[in-house]
C-alpha cells in the first residue's frame, strides 16, 4: 500500500484569473550528509514573538506561543483569550511573507493537532505554516462540556443529552460569553494574529469546517487573503446538517458498488445496502449485549448495549472514511453469518472514541446553533425519514440547539456575501457523505476563480486514499506559487485510489493494529 506514513495524522478538508502570484522563494538546498539548517532558529529571528519549541510526535523544532485578544473586540477592557498558536517554520532562508494558515474541522477540533502531520507538507514547507486553535477549542480556552471528558464506552447515551447540556451552558457561561466564540469571532481573531506576527496576505487551508471558516475569513477580510484550499467543502448556501442522511445514503451505494467489482468483496457482502439496513433492523426492539476485547488495551474488555439509534450515528461516521469503511462489508458479512457483532462494534467504538475526545462539544453547539440551523426542519425530517439511518442525528441537533444560548446569524457573518476574485482550488470526494461534491461546485458561485478537483475514489477527504500525501501536497505547492488555477497539474490524482476491502478474519486483525488504532489514536 502506498501511502506516506503521516497521512494517518492529517485526516480529524474557473473565471478570471491573476492577483496574487508571488515571486518563488529562494531555499537552501540540503543535499549528501550536509546538516540542515535549524529552520525555527531562522524563523525566531522574523517571528520574535514566539519561541522555539518541541512537542510531543514531532520530529524538528517548532515555534509556539500565546497571544492575547479580546473576548470582546467592542470591550477593550473586558476578558482576554490567549490563542494557542504553533508555526511550522519554513524550509527556505527567505520565505514569501505569504504564510499558510490551517483551519481545522468539526467544528469544534484544534489546529495545532495538525503541526505533526504539517512537518510532512513536503514542496509546500517553503512557507510558513501557521496553526492557531480556534477560541474555544485546543488550549485557546477550550468550551469543553463534562461529555467530553467523561465518556464510558457501553454508556447508551445520547449526542446532546438535555441535563449535560443545559448544566455544561450553565458552567460556561459563568466565565465565558459563548455568543463570541461563533466562526466570524474566529476569523478576526486569525487577522488580528496575521497582522501581530508581520505577515502580509495569507493562503488558508480548511478542511470540512474549516473550509466555512476560511469562506468566512475572505467575505471578512478580502484585503488578507491571497488563496483557498478546501478540502470537502461546505455550501456557502445551505446546511449539511439537513441533509446527511441524503448524502450517507449515496456513499453508501458508491460504497456497495465498489465491493461489487472486487469478486472477495463479493463474495461476503454480494448487497451491502441490504446488509446495512437488516443489521440496523435487528436492533428495532432494543439494545443488544456485546461483550468484546477492548481493541485499544487487550486486557481490557468491554460490555456494550449496542443500540440503534447509537449505531447509525457510529455506521454515518464510519462512512466519511476508507480507513474505517473498508471494514463494513467483513463486519456486516459476521453478523449476517454468525451474528458476531464484535468487528462491527469494534469500529463503532473507534470512530466514537475519535470524535468524543477530538472535538469541544460547546464550540459544536454554539458554531452548529448559530450558524448552521437555517433551513426548513419539517421538510428536512421529512426527507430524512427514508434514509438508511434516518433523522437520529438532526433530531438531537434540534434537541441540543433547544438548550443552547444561541442566536441566528447571517451567513459568513456578512450582510451579503459577494463573489470574489480570490484564487481557490477545491477538492472533494465523490463519496463524502457530509460535504459531497455539489458543495463545491456550490462555492464556486463565490470564488469564480476556481478549479474543483472531484476525486472519484474519494470519501470525506483525500488522505487515506493510495497515492494521494504526494500529489495533493504539489498540486497544493503549485497553486500557491502560481497564484491562481491556470494550467494546474493534476493528472496524478488519476493514480489515487482506494485500498483494498477486508474480506477474512485474519486481514481485519491485522487492519486493527496496523491501520485503526493508529488513526484513532
Amino acid at each position: 500500500m502506498n501511502r506516506h506514513p503521516c497521512a494517518l495524522l492529517f485526516l480529524v478538508l474557473g473565471g478570471l484569473l491573476g492577483g496574487c502570484a508571488s515571486q518563488p522563494s529562494s531555499t537552501t538546498e540540503v543535499s549528501g550528509d550536509a546538516v540542515e539548517p535549524d529552520w525555527a532558529a531562522l524563523a525566531h529571528a522574523r517571528l520574535p514573538m514566539l519561541e522555539p519549541c518541541e512537542l510531543p510526535g514531532v520530529d524538528e523544532r517548532l515555534l509556539c506561543g500565546t497571544l492575547e485578544v479580546q473576548e470582546n473586540r467592542q470591550n477593550t477592557n473586558g476578558r482576554q483569550i490567549g490563542l494557542n498558536v504553533v508555526v511550522v517554520p519554513a524550509k527556505s532562508t527567505s520565505p514569501p511573507q505569504d504564510a499558510v494558515f490551517v483551519f481545522e474541522g468539526g467544528p469544534g477540533g484544534a489546529a495545532t493537532r495538525r503541526a505533526a502531520a504539517s512537518v510532512y507538507a513536503g514542496p509546500v514547507r517553503q512557507r510558513d505554516i501557521v496553526l492557531v486553535d480556534q477560541r474555544g477549542t485546543g488550549k485557546s480556552n477550550p468550551l469543553q462540556c463534562a461529555w467530553d471528558a467523561e465518556f464510558h464506552e457501553g454508556e447508551l447515551r445520547e449526542i446532546f443529552p438535555v441535563d449535560l447540556v443545559t448544566s455544561c451552558a450553565a458552567e460556561l457561561a459563568q466565565t465565558t460569553d459563548l455568543s463570541l466564540y461563533t466562526t466570524e469571532h474566529f476569523v478576526d481573531d486569525i487577522e488580528e494574529i496575521r497582522q501581530h506576527l508581520g505577515y502580509g496576505t495569507i493562503n488558508i487551508r480548511g478542511g470540512s469546517y474549516g473550509t466555512w471558516s476560511m469562506m468566512t475569513f475572505a467575505q471578512r477580510h478580502p484585503q488578507s487573503t491571497r488563496s483557498l484550499f478546501g478540502i470537502g467543502m461546505h455550501s456557502p448556501t445551505r446546511s449539511n446538517l439537513a441533509e446527511r442522511g441524503l448524502w450517507t445514503d449515496r456513499t453508501l451505494a458508491g460504497l456497495a458498488a465498489f465491493c461489487a467489482a472486487e469478486p472477495e468483496c463479493r463474495s461476503i457482502a454480494p448487497d451491502l445496502q441490504t446488509m446495512t439496513r437488516s443489521a440496523l433492523s435487528r436492533l428495532a426492539e432494543g439494545p443488544l449485549r456485546v461483550e468484546m476485547v477492548d481493541p485499544a488495551a487487550t486486557e481490557k474488555s468491554l460490555t456494550i448495549d449496542v443500540g440503534r439509534d447509537w449505531l447509525t450515528e457510529q455506521l454515518r461516521l464510519i462512512l466519511y472514511y476508507t480507513y474505517t469503511s473498508r471494514a463494513l462489508p467483513w463486519a456486516l458479512h459476521r453478523i449476517e453469518v454468525t451474528e458476531d457483532w464484535r468487528p462491527l462494534v469494534t469500529l463503532a467504538v473507534m470512530i466514537e472514541r475519535s470524535f468524543r475526545t477530538g472535538l469541544a462539544h460547546g464550540l459544536v453547539l454554539t458554531v452548529q446553533c448559530s450558524e448552521h440551523m437555517d433551513f426548513d426542519v419539517e421538510e428536512a425530517l421529512a426527507r430524512g425519514r427514508e434514509t438508511v439511518v434516518g433523522n437520529y442525528r438532526l433530531e438531537q441537533q434540534l434537541q441540543g440547539c433547544a438548550h443552547w444560548p444561541h442566536q441566528a446569524l447571517p451567513r459568513f457573518g456578512v450582510e451579503r456575501p459577494r463573489p470574489l476574485p480570490v484564487p481557490a482550488l477545491f477538492l472533494s470526494g465523490a463519496l463524502d457523505p457530509v460535504t459531497p461534491a455539489e458543495y463545491g461546485e456550490e462555492a464556486r458561485a463565490l470564488f469564480p476563480n476556481s478549479y474543483h478537483l472531484v476525486l472519484a475514489e474519494g470519501q470525506h477527504g483525500p488522505f487515506d486514499l493510495e497515492n494521494s500525501w504526494q500529489c495533493v501536497h504539489q498540486i497544493w505547492a503549485d497553486f500557491l506559487d502560481a497564484g491562481g488555477v491556470e494550467d494546474l497539474e493534476v493528472s496524478c490524482a488519476e493514480a489515487m485510489h482506494r485500498p483494498d476491502f477486508i474480506v477474512d478474519e485474519p486481514g481485519f486483525e491485522e487492519y486493527v493494529v496496523e491501520v485503526l488504532l493508529p488513526w484513532s489514536s
